[in-house]
């Protein structure tokens, strides 16, 4: 039977609803997709009757995203909800770490993954932490990558951050530590790309940018695909300094366009890292970092030169993706019994009318 996945619908594109459009694409029609509506911000009854209802309609195995896990982690954990007896297991999809501040959320998390029969994160950064948390050993399926042309760049001072505009991201930061860097010599510019999550920060970013130097920041709000490869094609160093991040598929996408990028140090954007720095998060750290960029010719060169040479190790194929996730799929999911033979038929069909006879 084929593995279907549930994935919350979020109204806006995110790096797990990325992957899993990008990882049921690749897998056609050995994957199917489908989408619970909802408010995942806060989740209560209506989106748990959704979720309910989609597992309730499907057939086989289930692989269920780990947003919705953890947020309803009853979906998992409730025996009532056991789809397993036959069909197959039900299986988290994790994209990411809960918050280790947050102890709900928490708590959450080590009951679905102490109930779930196997887990699969995205990245090996994910696997690590639940490794650390439960002492499990989580299956990995790093998302698939395509080949990219290499960026032509824009001399070295075009800077770009991709990613919803949230505090986690930290727009803000990078705003505030290219405020120190007016008086630089190099030009530069930084173009932030990505769809509005927290309207109040968004217009936080605004402010900031309206602090520098006119014309040097743009704020270009969620681009289509083509819009996104025109952005690297003139890029020179990605900016990714996000609080909390499980892999960072923007950098994987830059690496494979031959940018390099300045990520934060500690957090799973450092996986598909081929060339760049990893920085404490912090606005001094991040501009001492872009005022090097700008004024060390041969740093410059050198990351630019690295990016370039590693291209090619950033590329991975989505459907590799997708048999790593059916490979785990199949060895937890029991063999459907064999059609009983005509011989086993008759004897049911004989039993049968011997136990009617008698009663």
């Amino acid at each position: 039977m084929s593995p279907h996945l549930i994935e919350p619908e979020l109204g806006r594109i995110s790096g797990g609803a990325a992957f899993n459009r990008a990882l049921a694409e690749a897998a056609g029609p050995r994957i199917m997709l489908h989408s619970a509506p909802g408010s995942w911000t806060e989740p209560g009854p209506a989106e748990s009757a959704a979720v309910q209802s989609l597992m309730a309609a499907v057939s086989g195995p289930v692989l269920i995203d780990g947003l919705i896990a953890t947020r309803l982690p009853e979906v998992v954990t409730d025996p009532a909800h056991e789809i397993c007896s036959g069909q197959g297991p039900l299986i988290p999809l994790i994209h990411c770490l809960a918050d280790p501040d947050d102890a709900d959320f928490l708590d959450r998390e080590r009951r679905v993954i102490s109930a779930a029969p196997a887990v699969i994160t995205t990245s090996r950064f994910t696997a690590a932490g639940l490794e650390s948390r439960y002492g499990i050993r989580a299956e990995v399926a790093v998302p698939g990558n395509p080949a990219r042309p290499q960026s032509s760049g824009s001399g070295g001072g075009h800077f770009v951050c991709i990613g919803a505009v949230e505090e986690n991201k930290g727009q803000l930061l990078i705003a505030e530590a290219l405020r120190e860097l007016k008086a630089e010599e190099q030009p530069w510019r930084v173009t932030f790309a990505g769809p509005v999550a927290d309207a109040d920060y968004a217009r936080r970013l605004q402010s900031a940018c309206r602090g520098l130097p006119a014309g040097i920041a743009d704020i270009v709000g969620e681009l289509t695909a083509a819009e996104i490869d025109a952005l690297y094609d003139h890029a020179d160093l990605l900016l990714l300094p996000s609080r909390s991040e499980a892999y960072g598929l923007v950098v994987a996408e830059a690496a494979a366009a031959g940018i390099p990028a300045f990520v934060t140090a500690g957090t799973g954007a450092e996986e598909p890292l081929k060339a760049g720095l990893g920085l404490p998060r912090t606005v001094g750290a991040w501009t001492q970092a872009l005022r090097r960029w700008l004024s060390d010719d041969e740093l410059r060169d050198e990351l630019a030169e690295s990016a370039r040479r590693n291209r090619s190790h950033a590329v991975r194929s989505w459907t590799d993706t997708a048999a790593e996730v059916l490979r785990v799929v199949a060895e937890h999911t029991r063999p459907a019994a064999p059609p009983a033979s005509a011989e086993q038929q008759e004897s049911t069909a004989a039993a049968d009318i011997k136990q009617r006879s008698n009663s």
